[in-house]
């Protein structure tokens, strides 16, 4: 199966009622595990390049690993920028044949938040991508997330004036771990699932780890077609590598590194799996309409990292490939 168009897999999910995975990819080796896990499922899966992982990973190697992963794989495989913070990454991100790419203005005044998603929807339509855009910005373990809700009214008009794909909502999810127990606001959620009816615009949740599999579930029956996960394959990475390490504490042979390495990759499956079986996407894969035609582009745009990868607190003026801001 070829690569697939994120929005392809997201009206799958509308229409047969589940939610697909958006997971984040921290190293060139992640894509195939996941994608592996996936066909094993028959689940469609969504791989995500965070935003904020430049430092670490080559950006044009992640585009191209995890490209030639998707096209090699049996189940419907897109590839997601999350929390682009300028526009400059957007339009990498679409250069670089991604299925969907997101800006977040979030965090920008209402008006120019529109002004620059405006720009990336231009972008993507251009490209062939789907765009989303965020209003109401997530909370954070250190925020308090009751301030930064979506609010129905203004996510109409949000996604009238951008005419974004998707919109990345706040009713109460948070990213990373939760103080206590997360407590969804459904009754948001519907409003703002109802002031969308009439535009054919998805809805993405952020921050899914650690929210009860109930809590998740009713989210999907009232409109959640993208569930993002990261922390938990983390978490259950790490308790993995702890475990390998106290069984394993002398050996440096040749496969003692590959070997821990492989038990995070399994750390990560194992989250992945119980995720897919949340969503209820596991056999999900022979329904999506998948497109032949995906982009291939080899201008890969500027130098890389990009301001924000290099500077967290980087605050985007709103424009892109301007060297002089």
């Amino acid at each position: 199966m070829p690569l697939s168009k994120t929005l392809d897999i997201l009206q799958d999910c509308e229409r047969r009622g589940y939610a697909v995975g958006a997971f984040n990819i921290n190293g060139l080796d992640q894509p195939q595990h996941l994608i592996k896990q996936a066909e094993k499922l028959g689940s469609p899966i969504i791989m995500v390049e965070p935003g904020v992982i430049e430092p670490y990973v080559d950006f044009e190697d992640f585009a191209l690993v995890t490209a030639r992963a998707a096209k090699k794989a049996s189940v419907p495989v897109g590839i997601h920028l999350s929390h682009g913070l300028d526009l400059e990454q957007v339009e990498r991100a679409c250069k670089a044949g991604f299925t969907s790419v997101m800006y977040d203005g979030s965090k920008l005044p209402y008006e120019e938040n529109v002004r620059n998603t405006k720009i990336a929807v231009a972008l993507g339509k251009r490209f062939g991508c789907a765009v989303e855009g965020e209003l109401g910005a997530l909370g954070s373990s250190f925020v308090d997330i009751k301030e930064t809700m979506t609010d129905p009214e203004q996510a109409r008009d949000y996604v009238a004036r951008t005419g974004i794909d998707i919109l990345a909502v706040s009713v109460g999810n948070a990213h990373g771990f939760y103080k206590g127990t997360p407590n969804l606001d459904f009754g948001r959620l519907a409003e703002i699932r109802r002031a969308l009816m009439t535009y054919n615009c998805h809805l993405t949740l952020h921050g899914g780890t650690g929210i009860p599999a109930d809590h998740i579930q009713r989210s999907i029956q009232l409109g959640i077609s993208k569930i993002c996960i990261y922390t938990e394959m983390c978490h259950v990475g790490k308790k993995n590598v702890k475990e390998y390490l106290q069984k394993n504490p002398e050996y440096a042979g040749n496969f003692d590194i590959p070997e821990m390495i492989k038990s995070v990759m399994d750390g990560f499956a194992s989250a992945e799996a119980d995720c897919m079986n949340m969503f209820f996407s596991t056999g999900k894969c022979g329904t999506v309409q998948t497109a032949d035609a995906i982009p291939q582009n080899t201008d890969l745009g500027p130098e890389y990292p990009s301001l924000p990868a290099l500077n967290p607190g980087y605050h985007s003026t709103g424009g892109y490939w301007d060297r002089n801001l």
